[in-house]
């Protein structure tokens, strides 16, 4: 493994805002400051490679203290995500990098703000550089399209922290081939953690040490060196290193079935290991 180069922080902050309810919660839902209380819950929306009928691509709610973080927004998150809460309750976006997979629903996103029939907050999106000249540039017209207009545009930059409320939420540089980024969120004393897409490196040990969880992508079915994807095995060797309890492998690649990733990543992990699946709720 090899450690990635670091730029100085750079602190977002969303100030803590009354929120209507979330789901199908008819009581009015809260950001709070102070005493974090409850758990961080990360409901997998999709990982799929390609969008497929009721599987999205990779898309995750992150929630905690009332804060709503939509992290990755591959084709067909968005609606995925109105499935759980409303546009109007989302407070901020979280883009790990900028492949298809991870990204293709965030001009969509754009024209849901743009074309809301009534206004919505400009929320924060946290993406990798270049991130809002991309989407400005497929949804040109005549008309010019500013992601700015209803977006706070922020780019990640290695070890930033995002706070939403008392969720606060770090950046690492990963290995990708491309800019990418893994994060960690924390809750007081509650912690998880997410690869992004990634090959194994140092940072993705660092960023999950102290959490309970891990979600880890997996794609990579053989072993490749060097590499821009997690095998099984590398998956099992970063949570092990890391010392989490739990590891979550998300984002299989083809051919990888989920029996064989899960045997494969116990030969170098031995915590509790299981396979996303859209729809599926952790909670750490």
């Amino acid at each position: 493994m090899r450690a990635l180069g670091e730029t100085p922080q750079f602190t977002p902050t969303l100030a803590a805002a009354n929120v209507q309810g979330v789901g199908n919660a008819k009581e009015r839902s809260v950001i709070k400051r102070g005493k974090p209380e409850g758990p961080i819950r990360w409901t997998t929306l999709g990982n799929a490679p390609y969008p497929r009928p009721d599987e999205p691509c990779s898309g995750f709610l992150l929630q905690a203290g009332g804060a709503n973080v939509l992290v990755d927004i591959g084709g067909g998150t968005l609606a995925a995500l109105q499935q759980y809460i409303r546009l109007e309750d989302l407070h901020a976006v979280w883009i790990s990098h900028l492949h298809a997979d991870h990204f293709s629903d965030m001009p969509l996103l754009y024209y849901a703000f743009a074309f809301s029939e009534k206004p919505l907050r400009k929320i924060p999106v946290l993406a990798p550089v270049g991130w809002a000249q991309r989407v400005e540039a497929f949804v040109k017209s005549s008309v010019e399209h500013k992601m700015k207009s209803f977006f706070q545009v922020i780019e990640l930059k290695d070890r930033g922290i995002a706070e939403i409320g008392d969720l606060r939420i770090q950046a690492r540089v990963v290995e990708h081939g491309v800019p990418a980024f893994g994060l960690a969120a924390r809750f007081g004393d509650r912690r998880l953690a997410y690869t992004g897409d990634s090959g194994p490196c140092d940072n993705l040990v660092s960023l999950a040490k102290g959490s309970r969880v891990l979600v880890a992508e997996c794609f990579s079915r053989e072993i490749e060196i060097p590499s821009v994807h997690l095998s099984p095995e590398d998956a099992g060797l970063t949570a092990a290193h890391a010392g989490v309890a739990r590891l979550v492998l998300t984002h299989l690649g083809p051919g990888l079935e989920e029996d064989e990733a899960i045997e494969r990543a116990a030969s170098t992990f031995n915590g509790a290991i299981e396979v996303a699946r859209p729809g599926m709720v952790i909670e750490a």
